[in-house]
Order: C-alpha cells, then sequence, then structure tokens
C-alpha cells in the first residue's frame, strides 16, 4: 500500500509535471484514481487506482484536492487524480444589455444558490453548481420563469471544481 500524505503537484498548472505525466503515460508508467469533488476534503480515504495500485490517504490538514494533482511520482511511476464528473447545473445570462433586469437577476440567483448551499463555479457568463437530483432542474426553470429571456438553464455531466476561495457546506 502507498501512502499519500501530500501533493506533488497539479498537471494544469505546473508544465513540468504535465510534460512529464505525458511522458510517463505514452510509456505506460501513469495511474489514475478517481475520486468524487465531495472525497476532495477528506483527511483519510483508501483507493486503488486504475491499475490496482492500493492508496492511503492521510492527510493532516483539509488537502482541497484538485482535477490533475499528481499525487504520487517516483523514477518508475506516476499517480493522477481525478475527479468523478457530476451532474451540474448551468445558467447563462443572455442579454447582459439590460442592466436593471441583470442586477435583479443577479441578486435572485445569487440568493436562490445560496439558499441551496451549493458551491460554486463561474465564467464570464455563466454560473454553475452541482444538483442532487433531475428534478432540481424544473424547480430551478420555475424559480427564474420571470428572467428566462435572459438566461438559459441546462445540465451537464462534467467535472465540477467549485470556486477555491468560496468554501460552502452542502446539505
Amino acid at each position: 500500500m502507498l501512502v499519500i500524505k501530500n501533493i506533488i503537484g497539479n498537471i494544469t498548472t505546473d508544465k513540468q509535471l504535465e510534460e512529464k505525466y505525458e511522458l510517463m503515460n505514452s510509456k505506460g508508467s501513469s495511474e489514475k484514481v478517481t475520486i468524487t469533488r465531495l472525497e476532495t476534503q477528506k483527511l483519510r480515504m483508501r483507493k486503488n487506482t486504475d491499475k490496482g495500485s492500493d492508496l492511503a490517504f492521510v492527510f493532516e490538514h483539509n488537502p482541497q484536492l484538485r482535477h490533475g494533482d499528481v499525487i504520487y511520482l517516483d523514477e518508475n511511476k506516476m499517480i493522477l487524480l481525478e475527479l468523478e464528473p457530476e451532474y451540474v447545473g448551468i445558467i447563462t445570462l443572455k442579454d447582459t444589455d439590460k442592466n436593471d433586469q441583470v442586477f435583479l437577476l443577479s441578486i435572485k440567483i445569487g440568493h436562490n444558490l445560496g439558499n441551496l448551499h451549493r458551491p460554486i463555479q463561474v465564467t464570464k457568463n455563466q454560473v454553475m453548481f452541482p444538483l442532487q437530483a433531475e428534478t432540481e432542474l424544473e424547480m430551478l426553470k420555475k424559480l427564474f420563469a420571470p428572467f428566462n429571456r435572459f438566461i438559459e438553464i441546462k445540465t451537464d455531466h462534467m467535472v465540477f471544481e467549485p470556486e477555491e476561495e468560496h468554501h460552502i457546506h452542502e446539505h
């Protein structure tokens, strides 16, 4: 069993690690372990990689594991952490020229998503958040019905990583 106590780095932010991963992956020397987003803050857990390596995660502090983290590296093996894709809602602002309506809509979205106690990921004109059931999509469409001409609400199945500076608990 390999004991994982820290993160070496992340292939999406460290060019050298990314190149090392590409090389080791081409040689068949890389392994992946998949965890859920809710497991990213666990101090202790046990997992197996896609090639059967037994791992024990033992962290002293909240690790805030991220998709693409390198959790093990030696001359013969690299183990990469992947987050399991999940069902997420995506709200896209369509017509941002109506400032008063956009402001009101932004407040309403913030209030309603805050009440759901969900982490969020924000891009230029989208806010994404995990859904717990497909029925939540219909609830969101009803909540935001007065703003249908300004937003599009849809779902996707993807890797979700919340904004780092927004720590929130889920219900």
